[in-house]
């Protein structure tokens, strides 16, 4: 495993033409968020036309995102999303909340308008936009509902969802390992099932992509890592590093970094065992509407994600 986070310059190419993206993102929680968006305000071929918010107070994760982005010097717009409650009516707020006092940020957010962002910046840019989503699917679902021909509009969706490994299904992890999916499981059904083109990365795949805490001090050496290690000290004082959202987000640049196999997935929304409760299944299909990852290219993700994030751009 060593070698294969090996930190040479990558050798997988990047989109040449600036890509519009848009991220819905339930940062400030587990450090791999604020990694994601890292990587985002720092690839010079991403165009970040704004940042939506996602459950367990969407307002301060709004002001962690935005003091990431003043770090990176760049004004993105930013609006708090939907708060849902989980199936168990709970939904931790963000830990790194804690250090917003050691980071300039906004605190003047527009409530209540997120939905309505998301569909006039897709509407700007008519099959342009490609959707990250890296929390709850709470945000899109609603913005599908609101708006039923967004879906259309989109290029694509690409998100960080699910869990499509029988061993781990059958483990005491579930349900919290399948978190952003179990969190609001009829959005996810809806956003899955509705989604014209939506690339999907189970925790089968992410969980491959860690560092340890050493690891990450010594790697992390941008100003943009230092503001994302201080937000997530608090996750890493027990937590490993795992890539799960970057990963989503570098694959939108580098395609060729994971394999992907075409069909539908299918979301338990009736179960009443938490455990089983908004489980994923992934059907096979040629013609489906999910391109779900089957492998990564681990050495290619490490080389590609640092060759960007450590830039002096």
């Amino acid at each position: 495993m060593e070698e294969s986070k090996g930190m040479s310059p990558s050798k997988i190419s990047a989109v040449g033409k600036p890509v519009k993206v848009l991220l819905d993102t339930d940062i400030g929680g587990d450090i791999d968020d604020a990694a994601c968006l890292a990587y985002l305000l720092r690839q010079p071929n991403c165009e970040l036309l704004g940042i939506t918010t996602v459950c367990g107070n969407p307002l301060e994760r709004a002001m962690i995102a935005d003091a990431i982005c003043q770090v990176a010097g760049k004004t993105i717009p930013i609006y708090p999303g939907l708060d849902p409650k989980t199936p168990n009516g709970w939904y931790p707020t963000p830990d790194g909340q804690v250090k917003l006092k050691n980071w300039k940020h906004r605190t003047d957010f527009a409530q209540d308008k997120a939905v309505d962002f998301l569909y006039e910046t897709i509407c700007t840019y008519p099959n342009e936009v490609n959707l990250i989503g890296i929390g709850s699917f709470s945000n899109i679902a609603a913005l599908f509902a609101k708006y039923p021909d967004a879906p259309d509009k989109l290029k694509e969706i690409a998100g960080m969802a699910g869990v499509f490994d029988e061993e781990i299904n059958a483990s005491d992890a579930m349900p919290y390992c399948n978190w952003n999916v179990w969190a609001d499981p009829l959005a996810a059904k809806t956003v899955f099932s509705r989604a014209r083109h939506i690339r999907v990365y189970g925790l089968e795949i992410t969980r491959q992509l860690t560092l340890s805490r050493e690891e990450v001090k010594t790697l992390f050496t941008s100003d943009i890592l230092q503001a994302v290690v201080d937000f997530g000290e608090p996750w890493l004082a027990e937590n490993t590093m795992t890539f799960h959202d970057p990963l989503v987000a570098t694959a939108v640049f580098n395609r060729n970094i994971c394999t992907y196999r075409r069909g539908y997935i299918e979301i338990d929304t009736r179960s009443a065992n938490e455990e089983t409760l908004g489980r994923t299944t992934f059907i096979p299909d040629a013609q489906g509407n999910c391109e779900l990852a089957t492998s990564v290219n681990i050495k290619g993700f490490f080389a590609s994600y640092f060759e960007v994030v450590n830039s002096l751009r």
